[in-house]
C-alpha cells in the first residue's frame, strides 16, 4: 500500500442478470479435488453464487504468503470447470492492474470475492475481481488473465486423483494402451510435470523437441502398467512420480520406486508410435521376460518384405491373407510386431537382423508362434487398435508376449 493511496471506493453494486447456487460446496472443492492445493492454500470457505459471466465466493485468509490471491484464482478456476466441458484447465499468466486500499487481511479474516468474466476465448480467460472486507473495498484486480489448456474428459480423473487413476487403458492380456490427449505443447508440459519425477523431467528436457513426445508417452505407459499391476495385487494409491523408469546399458527399460516406494522385482517392456504407446509388466523371472511392440499398419515396399521375412514366412503370410481375406500390409505388420516383441523379450533388439526371429505358425487366429535367438518358441498375441477421434487417423497392431512358451503356459494356467 503506497503512503498516499486514494481512499477505497465503496463497493460497486453488481446486479447479476441471473445466478444460481453452485453445484459444489467449498469443502467439495478440495475434498473432491476440483483443486489440487494443499491445506496451506485451501482458503475458499464458501461458493456463494455462479452465473454465466460471474461467480461469488468467500475466502478466509490463509496464513501462507500469497495464498489469498491464489484463492481468487481457484474461484475463477472453478467457474470455468463448472460452466464449460472443454479446455477447463487454467493457470494465471498476467495481470493488467492491481489496486490495494489497505493492509493485507490478517489470517482468518473473511474476504468477499466477486469475479466478473470479461473475455473468454479458446486460449485465454480474462476477468476483473473485487475483494471486500467488512463491507469495504480492499482490492480491485483488473485484467486478470488465465491461460487455457487442452484437456479431455478422460484425463479429468487423473487430474483430480492421479494416485488412483491412469491415462492409459488397461487391456485384456495385461498390457496398457495410451493415446495422447494433450496435443498442444503447453498441455503436454502439464501432463509431463504430473507424470515424471524431478530426475525424469531433466531427462525429458535433454531430448530434442521432436523426440520428447514419444519418450513421454512411453514413460507414462510404463508407469501406468506398473501401477495397474500393483493395484491388481491389492496395493493402495500410487502416484506416477513414485515410479522411475530407467534404461540399462542395452537400452532395456526397468523400474524402481521413489519417495519411499519399494517395488517388487518386475520386468517391463514398452513401445511407442506416433500418438500412441503401449507397455506390459510381469514379475521378474530368470532369462527372457515380457515383450511388446506397437506398429502402424502401412503399405511396405516389396524389398522390405524380402529383408524381413524368409521364404517360409512369406508363404505363411500369403496363406493367412487368403484364408482371412485381409491385406498383406496388415499381416506383415503383425509379423514384424511379433518379431519385435520377441526381440524385446530377449533384451537384444533386432540389431539389424530381423530374420534372426522367425514366425513359424499362426494359431487360434490371434496367436503367432515365433522363435528367437535365445529360445525356440514364444507365443505372441496380437490386437488391432486405432487412434480415437480427434487424433490423426491411424491403425496399429499391438503384439505382446509374456515370455517363452513354457513360462507363458504356466502363467495362463495360474490365471485360470
Amino acid at each position: 500500500l503506497a503512503p498516499h493511496s486514494p481512499p477505497a471506493p465503496p463497493p460497486r453494486p453488481f446486479l447479476a442478470p441471473s445466478e444460481r447456487t453452485p453445484d459444489h460446496t467449498a469443502a467439495q472443492l478440495y475434498g473432491e479435488r476440483w483443486m489440487f492445493h494443499g491445506p496451506a492454500f485451501q482458503g475458499v470457505t464458501d461458493l456463494t453464487a455462479i452465473g454465466e459471466h460471474h461467480i461469488r465466493g468467500v475466502i478466509t485468509t490463509p496464513p501462507a504468503p500469497g495464498a489469498l490471491l491464489d484463492n481468487v484464482g481457484q474461484i475463477l478456476g472453478y467457474w470455468i470447470m463448472a460452466t464449460r466441458t472443454e479446455r477447463t484447465v487454467v493457470f494465471p499468466v498476467q495481470m493488467q492492474q492491481m489496486r490495494f486500499y489497505g493492509p493485507h487481511p490478517s489470517p482468518g479474516t473473511e474476504v468477499e470475492c466477486l469475479v466478473r468474466i470479461t473475455s473468454l476465448t479458446d486460449t485465454a480467460l480474462e476477468a476483473d475481481v473485487h475483494l471486500t472486507v467488512g463491507g469495504r473495498t480492499w482490492a480491485q484486480l483488473t485484467g486478470w488473465q488465465d491461460r487455457r489448456f487442452d484437456n479431455d474428459p478422460k484425463t479429468r480423473p487423473v487430474e483430480r486423483f492421479p494416485e488412483r487413476n491412469t491415462l492409459s487403458e488397461a487391456r485384456p492380456g495385461g498390457w496398457s494402451l495410451l493415446h495422447e490427449r494433450w496435443p498442444d505443447l503447453a498441455s503436454r508440459d502439464l501432463i509431463m510435470r504430473n507424470s515424471l519425477s524431478s530426475a525424469e523431467r531433466s531427462q525429458y528436457a535433454e531430448h530434442a523437441p521432436r523426440g520428447r513426445r514419444q519418450w513421454l508417452l512411453g514413460r507414462i505407459a510404463v508407469k501406468d502398467a506398473v501401477r495397474q499391476w500393483l493395484w491388481d495385487h491389492r496395493e493402495g494409491p500410487v502416484f506416477p512420480a513414485e515410479i522411475r523408469v530407467h534404461n540399462d546399458a542395452s537400452g532395456r527399460p526397468y523400474v524402481t520406486g521413489l519417495h519411499g516406494r519399494t517395488l517388487p522385482p518386475l520386468d517391463v517392456s514398452l513401445a511407442h508410435r506416433a500418438e500412441s504407446a503401449v507397455a506390459i509388466v510381469r514379475p521378474r523371472t530368470p532369462g527372457p521376460g515380457p515383450g511388446i511392440d506397437l506398429e502402424e499398419v502401412a503399405e511396405r515396399a516389396p524389398a522390405t518384405f524380402a529383408t524381413a521375412l524368409d521364404a517360409a514366412e512369406l508363404r505363411l503370410l500369403h496363406d493367412r491373407c487368403a484364408a482371412a481375406g485381409e491385406s498383406e500390409a496388415l499381416w506383415f505388420t503383425r509379423f514384424w510386431a511379433a518379431k519385435e516383441a520377441v526381440a524385446k523379450a530377449e533384451g537384444t533388439g533386432f540389431g539389424g537382423r530381423p530374420r534372426d526371429f522367425t514366425v513359424r505358425e499362426v494359431t487360434d487366429g490371434d496367436r503367432l508362434l515365433v522363435s528367437g535367438r535365445l529360445k525356440r518358441a514364444y507365443t505372441v498375441h496380437h490386437e488391432r487398435t486405432a487412434n480415437p477421434p480427434g487424433l490423426p487417423a491411424r491403425d496399429y497392431v499391438v503384439a505382446w508376449t509374456a515370455g517363452p512358451v513354457q513360462e507363458d503356459r504356466e502363467e495362463e494356467t495360474y490365471d485360470r
